[in-house]
């Protein structure tokens, strides 16, 4: 029906001609409104963009998955199975076999202590140097703060044969000792600290002059409460280092009840045969859970540190 029938039906009555008293649009009102159909460009992009991420997603996922399906599955010991949503065989002696192979709690607890102690210890003196760095007024800060970032450029691996002298002539091999004292030179976090505290107004390091505050109290009451979020981000980044450190214990500690977890794993997996893939998930499993708590309860802080240290 065309657009003049439709308007002729809706404006002429059936009882005679059109005047200014029988005229009405009520007819004209009633008619179906055709609505063009509009693809919106936005949504189709924002559609194939959620598709792709949701591939990637299932492709990280679907080994993790399997990993642990492997560790529960008694079949794994002897055997690599065929890929599967459940184990063949739900048993727990895979972990039995790793816990009864090699010391895992006592491996576990040395690296939490270890962990916890380089993270307390590099991010404290990082905050410190930052903020000397930030609002400190000394000779040559400019200098010594690029001095410290061309040092943070050097390769671990090039100082690590005079630190391992250092060690020895100390007699400090085959403890905790050279995995603690390096972490007092934090250069990374001394470098966010610096351009964090930086952007903290003076003024409020003036009125907490002005009321007699000390600079250790300025730090500990005005300066750390503005760089929580700093620090959250700081901690996530060294306890991630720290607890898959690896070549550093391996070179430095040759006891084995001393030994960080992530070389406990290694020795684990070299010592066994390569068809025992249960075991070996089993200790992978174990090793990962501490990092997946710590995802799962710090989602926020470990986007926000990916964006920091990514954009700024």
């Amino acid at each position: 029906m065309s657009a003049q029938s439709i308007l002729a039906e809706a404006v002429l009555p059936d009882d005679g001609p059109v005047t200014a008293d029988n005229f009405s649009y009520s007819r004209l009102e009633q008619q179906p409104v055709r609505k063009r159909s509009v693809v919106n460009p936005h949504r189709v992009r924002r559609g194939l963009v959620i598709a792709a991420l949701l591939v990637v997603l299932v492709a990280a996922l679907i080994p993790i998955y399997w990993a642990i399906v492997l560790s529960f599955d008694r079949a794994a010991t002897t055997r690599l199975p065929p890929f599967s949503l459940w184990p063949t065989q739900l048993s727990l002696l895979n972990y039995q076999f790793a816990f009864d192979t090699i010391p895992l709690w006592r491996l576990f607890l040395n690296t939490t202590i270890v962990t916890l102690l380089n993270t307390a210890i590099s991010v404290f003196f990082a905050l410190c140097a930052g903020y000397a760095f930030a609002k400190g007024n000394f000779r040559f800060k400019n200098f010594w703060f690029v001095f410290m970032l061309a040092v943070m450029m050097i390769p671990f691996e090039s100082r690590m044969i005079p630190l391992f002298i250092q060690y020895r002539d100390w007699g400090m091999l085959d403890t905790w000792f050279p995995l603690i004292f390096g972490s007092f030179a934090y250069v990374f976090g001394t470098f966010f600290a610096r351009q964090t505290i930086a952007a903290i107004p003076d003024e409020l390091r003036e009125a907490a002059y002005m009321d007699g505050a000390s600079e250790w109290r300025i730090f500990f009451q005005i300066i750390i409460p503005l760089c929580k979020p700093l620090i959250a981000t700081l901690s996530i980044l060294q306890i991630i280092h720290h607890w898959n450190n690896y070549l550093w214990p391996l070179v430095t500690i040759r006891t084995q009840n001393r030994q960080m977890l992530s070389v406990g794993v290694a020795m684990f997996n070299s010592q066994q045969d390569a068809i025992i893939f249960g075991p070996r998930m089993a200790v992978a499993v174990i090793s990962a859970i501490p990092l997946i708590i710590l995802f799962l309860f710090a989602q926020k802080h470990i986007i926000q540190s990916v964006a920091m240290t990514g954009i700024k």
